[in-house]
């Protein structure tokens, strides 16, 4: 069965967690960027939302993949074959967030080594996914009736007419009964995660770093523009708490990650 699904909804945020793979400072400097985001967006939101459409139109179009080096099976993780088609999905969702970063992948790609290494991301991604559903298969999670109909109802309430929505599925090669079980897979993926994190914990001089790291980060970006720094807001603890639990989980996903592949059968054929 194919987990698009799995990659494009409700799970995305999960999933960045799974397949998190930049070092720790990477993934320290998002997490207080993040924090900060609140106070350019009320900046944005002052100045009207001219700007933002200038910006959008001066971002370069988004290319069209090229699958033709990519095998019918991408790769094989302890017997089951991840496709092409899975793959597609993956790699143009990378393609779609160079193409928001202002990135060209045809300009700025002269000699192939960028798209090289989206693809090989992407094909990790697309094994990482694979290895944890099958842990949590094997750790035989149970899901809520309530919660998968709940989930897919909000899926549902995306869509201006149950037509629409039906035609959605069918579109993305889906029968009811198969969206259904994957959304059940995603829900003990979750699960997983949320066990092998449970005893993270965020000290106060955590969260101190991040802010202070946030206050820098505006202060450089202020000078770099010739402009003074923005009054920033009174810091939500909360919420900087929330953001570098998730950047915990990352990593302790990505261990896990780590661990059942070199435990495991994992063959990448890109």
């Amino acid at each position: 069965m194919s987990k698009k699904w799995i990659l494009t909804a409700f799970t995305a945020v999960s999933l960045s967690v799974i397949t998190a793979c930049g070092g720790e400072s990477e993934e320290e400097a998002g997490s207080a960027d993040e924090s900060g985001q609140e106070a350019q967006q009320e900046e944005q939101a002052a100045e009207g939302d001219e700007a933002a459409q200038s910006e959008q139109a001066e971002q370069p179009e988004q290319p069209e993949p090229n699958l033709d080096d990519v095998p019918d099976v991408v790769a094989d993780v302890n017997g089951e074959e991840v496709t092409k088609d899975e793959f597609e999905v993956a790699y143009t969702s990378a393609l779609s967030m160079y193409s928001m970063q202002g990135m060209n992948l045809e300009e700025q790609d002269e000699n192939g080594e960028m798209e090289a290494e989206l693809k090989q991301a992407a094909a990790d991604q697309l094994v990482g996914q694979e290895l944890l559903i099958q842990e949590a298969d094997e750790r035989d999670y149970s899901t809520d009736e309530q919660e998968v109909d709940d989930l897919i109802a909000e899926q549902k309430e995306q869509f201006e007419s149950d037509d629409e929505y039906q035609q959605a599925l069918e579109d993305q090669g889906y029968t009811e009964d198969e969206f259904r079980s994957e959304v059940e897979q995603s829900i003990k993926v979750e699960q997983l995660i949320e066990e092998e994190s449970e005893d993270l914990e965020v000290t106060d001089e955590e969260i101190d770093e991040a802010i202070a790291q946030t206050e820098e980060q505006q202060a450089a970006m202020a000078e770099q523009s010739g402009e003074e720094a923005p009054e920033m807001p009174e810091p939500d603890r909360e919420q900087i708490e929330e953001q570098l639990i998730t950047q915990k989980q990352a990593e302790s996903a990505q261990e896990l990650i780590d661990q059942l592949r070199e435990d495991g059968d994992v063959t990448v054929h890109i």
